[in-house]
């Protein structure tokens, strides 16, 4: 959701507004998705009401602020964004004195939890989507899209018909809509081609080049709706709770166990760099290791070594000459 200026003003203290409204329009210059300058706004504006008085002592109102928040994620996203709104200040010269607002504080270590699942599982959620019915073609090829690709969810959801080639079978994140502003062109395999034409096939032709995956009266899809919905299917096949991102891990990681290289999976999931590709390659060798320890083929031998009675060690004498 947009958030205008003027809302933004009836919010904050006659002063704030206006440098809040600066730094978004900056922000905005520099190429920021609509969706991360809401979040910014959305973030300054509780900041500032909580702390009316935050420009005039945004050390001791940032302290404050960021004790609210235990939780690792919620704790380092805000204090990403006050960064770069501080930052911004400073060089503008706007607050007072020279050190910096967060100086000293850093983000919290957040302890990740990918979520593995076996082809198995994958299979039997695959297979909870209802068919027969418009919103169930949507998540089926929705599911085989992410399965496929690794596509995150908000990318997924911006997708539309021209992105789509059936012929090459191929789609396209778009830079505008890719979370690095990079675009990428990620390769389908014709099962999932399949899907997605089917699912063109089924909707009114008067919805023209909507987003591919849309509700089901063609006005956009959001995340949450999403999730919630593979929250549900996960239920529904009896598996431990999902989320639309809990597929992206599912598919870097089958992926993987399949032979795929590192490099692919960090184009394919449009991470920046390795480091988090790292992540889905620790858990393969962990994996591995598993498997290694499960099969215990050198135990295995060694024990049937010694049931084939085999001779017992001797001491070896030493004759001293």
């Amino acid at each position: 959701m947009r958030v205008k200026n003027s809302e933004i003003r009836k919010s904050l203290p006659c002063g704030v507004s206006e440098t809040v409204n600066m730094f978004l329009t900056y922000k905005k210059a520099g190429g920021l998705s609509e969706r991360t300058i809401t979040d910014y706004a959305n973030m300054l504006r509780h900041f500032f009401k909580l702390y009316p008085g935050g420009m005039d002592t945004p050390r001791q109102s940032c302290l404050e602020y960021l004790t609210r928040y235990e939780n690792p994620y919620s704790y380092n996203q805000r204090i990403a964004y006050l960064k770069c709104f501080w930052d911004w200040c400073i060089s503008e010269d706007l607050i007072p004195g020279e050190k910096h607002p967060l100086a000293g504080l850093k983000k919290r270590k957040v302890q990740g939890r990918i979520v593995q699942l076996e082809e198995r599982e994958v299979a039997r959620l695959l297979k909870q989507p209802d068919l027969t019915r418009y919103t169930g073609i949507r998540d089926h090829a929705l599911m085989c899209l992410q399965i496929d690709t690794g596509i995150r969810p908000n990318e997924a959801l911006q997708l539309v018909p021209d992105d789509f080639k059936a012929d090459k079978q191929e789609i396209t994140v778009r830079a505008v809509t890719a979370k690095t502003r990079q675009a990428r062109t990620l390769p389908i395999s014709a099962p999932t081609a399949k899907e997605i034409l089917t699912l063109l096939q089924v909707r009114p032709k008067e919805w023209g080049n909507v987003n591919i995956f849309c509700s089901e009266n063609g006005s956009p899809f959001s995340v949450s709706a999403w999730s919630k919905r593979v929250v549900d299917y996960s239920k529904s096949a009896g598996l431990e709770r999902l989320t639309s991102y809990s597929l992206r891990h599912t598919a870097a990681l089958l992926l993987l166990r399949r032979g795929g290289n590192a490099f692919t999976v960090q184009r394919m999931l449009g991470h920046a760099d390795m480091q988090m590709t790292r992540h889905y390659i620790n858990l393969t060798c962990e994996d591995m290791r598993r498997n290694h320890s499960q099969a215990g083929v050198i135990n295995a031998l060694l024990l049937e070594e010694k049931g084939n009675n085999a001779p017992k060690m001797q001491r070896i004498r030493i004759i001293k000459k």
